[in-house]
Formats: structure tokens, sequence, C-alpha cells
């Protein structure tokens, strides 16, 4: 199961609070419109301090929650999210910057393999009876 489908799969404890954080949002928009076109009256009371008691609920239920405390979450998203940024474009600017490195990463392999076969060929040439320690080392080291 990739991280993807773990978090969005409601059987899993990341799934199941992205479901719940889900709810408190839709609550909070429904709250927002009630205050929004409050009117005053008392089915308008009772209807705000109902949905406020949800929203009471919900915020307990999540920090009642036990299957969360170790789930850990990068200080950086959330200082990221503090500062009223998306989360998604953070994961966007970290793949980038992982397949920046893995690329680099993978050029200096290369280059390392190449300088290895060079320098092997040149041990060879110059000094034919290391021929077999030339080989094994190569052989060891070719991923």
């Amino acid at each position: 199961m990739t991280t993807a489908e773990r978090i969005s799969d409601p059987r899993t404890p990341l799934g199941s609070i992205q479901k719940d954080l889900a709810d408190i949002i839709e609550t909070l928009v429904h709250l927002g419109v009630q205050i929004h076109d409050f009117q005053g009256t008392e089915t308008a009371k009772l209807g705000l301090a109902n949905n406020l008691n949800k929203i009471i609920d919900q915020l307990r239920g999540i920090s009642d929650r036990k299957d969360l405390h170790n789930v850990q979450i990068p200080l950086d998203i959330v200082n990221y999210v503090e500062d009223g940024r998306n989360p998604d474009i953070y994961t966007k600017e970290f793949v980038e910057v992982v397949r920046k490195l893995n690329q680099y990463l993978n050029g200096k392999s290369l280059a390392f393999q190449n300088f290895r076969d060079t320098l092997g060929a040149s041990i060879k040439r110059e000094f034919p009876e290391l021929s077999s320690q030339v080989d094994d080392i190569k052989e060891r080291t070719n991923l």
C-alpha cells in the first residue's frame, strides 16, 4: 500500500483523521454560513448552538484519539501550514528537491563507476599481475 493510499484509507489512523478533519471543515463552513445569515430568532440560536456543540465534540474526539499519538508530523510542515501556506505546495517542492538530488547522486555514481573502470583498465595495463584483484574489486562494486 502506497503512502497516498494509507493516508486516504479510512481504516488507517491518518485516513480516518483526514475524514474527521474534512467533517470539521464542513461543520465550520456551515457555522460560518449560519453566523453570516444569523437573524437572532430562537430557531437560529438553537441551530447555532447545535453546530457549536457539534464542532466542540468533533475537536474533542480528535484530541482524545489514542491511535494518533505515534503519528509524527515534520515540524517544517507544521510551520508551513501555520504560515498560511498550502501543504500540497510543500509536497511538490519537496518532491522536486528529492528529484534533483537523486539526479545529482545518480550522476555522481555513474562518474565513480566510469572512474573505477578507467582506473581498473589502467592498473591492469601497467600491472598485469593485479588483474584478478582488479576484477574482484570491480565485481564487488558493480551495482
